[in-house]
């Protein structure tokens, strides 16, 4: 095992490089940590070859199609699962790649693969876990960071649709016991939404060494000019690039917009039971027929979290025996622990 390139070089993956060099969650790294685990026991289970014998060479196209359909027919994996599991395997063989040039043919099979293709909601929305992945991004130091963290912020706390946050004046926002904003929709139908005590905070923090023109819009572009709705869109698609190359088992959407953030505002208001009718008038929304779309995705994300085990359970997904356990790397063991 101390001679094996491909063991040698994922200890250091997850020992050096996902918590020191990345600075990755310690729920990621056991995500990561999980599919080789389930990598393994395919290898050992269909190729009858354990973990300390694999090598790079074996990682071929028609070992990773063997293994998707593995995982597929024997696990019951659902495309998610799949494409997660891949996905994790994939960021270690790129990781390996630019270190050895005996990864590089294993990372390019894996790269050209066709994996198993996932229904997409009809809008797409961040979990709970993606939006805080993202609201930890934008660097709180500095002045742009600073304005991009309140505005994701806001954006997710008020359900403002892109146009309404960019035509929010600082006489819009009413300090108080219950800090509040009337945001103006559409047809300029106006609305006013109350605003936490942590957003309140940030709000005050980024507002503190501002000139108080009460009639200025409260977020501005790099020229010191109102922000347009273009301008906030690549605030958010640079994010969501940062937190996808961060985070390849997340952030499944292809097309996560500004608007994404109230969508998921919604969704998460009806996975916490919140009254269809409170979240109608929270989004402004003329009818509640335009509201119930929301209480359909909050019970399907419900149910896939049940299907999927992604809830705390009383047994384990899968039962290993105390043989598999100990024929684990160390490295593994200690990671599948976090979770």
């Amino acid at each position: 095992m101390k001679n094996n390139l491909f063991i040698r070089q994922l200890g250091e993956y997850f020992e050096v490089y996902l918590p020191e060099v990345r600075a990755v969650s310690p729920n990621t790294i056991s995500a990561y940590s999980d599919a080789f685990v389930i990598l393994f026991r395919f290898m050992q289970s269909q190729k009858g070859i354990p973990h300390e014998r694999i090598t790079y060479q074996m990682l071929k196209p028609a070992l990773f199609d063997e293994f998707v359909l593995w995982m597929k027919s024997e696990l019951n994996y659902s495309p998610t699962s799949i494409r997660q599991r891949m996905s994790a395997v994939s960021s270690f063989l790129k990781y390996a790649s630019r270190r050895h040039m005996g990864a590089m043919n294993a990372c390019s099979a894996i790269m050209a693969m066709d994996l198993p293709a996932v229904h997409r909601s009809e809008f797409p929305y961040f979990t709970v876990e993606e939006l805080g992945i993202l609201l930890r991004l934008p660097d709180p130091t500095k002045y742009l960071g600073k304005r991009d963290l309140v505005l994701l912020s806001f954006m997710y706390e008020t359900g403002a649709r892109a146009q309404e946050l960019c035509s929010v004046k600082l006489q819009d926002i009413t300090f108080g016991n219950i800090t509040k904003v009337r945001l103006r929709g559409k047809g300029q139908k106006a609305r006013v939404v109350p605003i936490s005590e942590s957003v309140k905070k940030l709000l005050q923090y980024y507002l503190k060494d501002e000139p108080k023109d009460k009639d200025r819009t409260l977020f501005l572009n790099n020229k010191g000019e109102p922000m347009t709705t273009a301008c906030v869109r690549s605030i958010v698609q640079k994010y969501i690039g940062m937190a996808k190359e961060q985070n390849p088992t997340l952030f499944h959407e292809e097309n996560y917009s500004p608007h994404s953030f109230r969508h998921s505002k919604a969704v998460h208001m009806a996975e916490a039971d919140v009254p269809i009718i409170y979240i109608r008038n929270f989004l402004g929304h003329s009818s509640v027929k335009s509201t119930e779309i929301y209480a359909r995705v909050g019970q399907a994300a419900v149910e896939k979290a049940l299907s999927e085990r992604k809830i705390p359970r009383l047994a384990p997904a899968e039962i290993e025996t105390s043989d598999e356990q100990q024929t684990l790397p160390s490295f593994l063991v200690r990671k599948r622990k976090i979770m």
